[in-house]
């Protein structure tokens, strides 16, 4: 979160795509809408500056790695 200005929100889908789910089953799993995951995904994009969901699952295991 702190990393990227992330709310807990944006964070929690961002870990969610991280660890493999895909839009459906993270808003599954969040008990949030496939809308409401795009609208989160589309800040995260902002925020992190990256365009596509494979980029930013890189820049996320990335930037953590070294945190672990």
């Amino acid at each position: 979160m702190e990393l990227f200005g992330l709310t807990r929100a944006e964070a929690r889908l961002a870990m969610q795509l991280a660890n493999g789910a895909t839009l459906d089953e993270a808003a599954e799993k969040l008990h949030i809408s496939r809308n409401t995951v795009k609208s989160h995904l589309s800040s995260v994009f902002s925020k992190t500056g990256v365009t596509r969901q494979t980029k930013l699952i890189q820049l996320i295991l990335r930037s953590v790695a070294p945190m672990g």
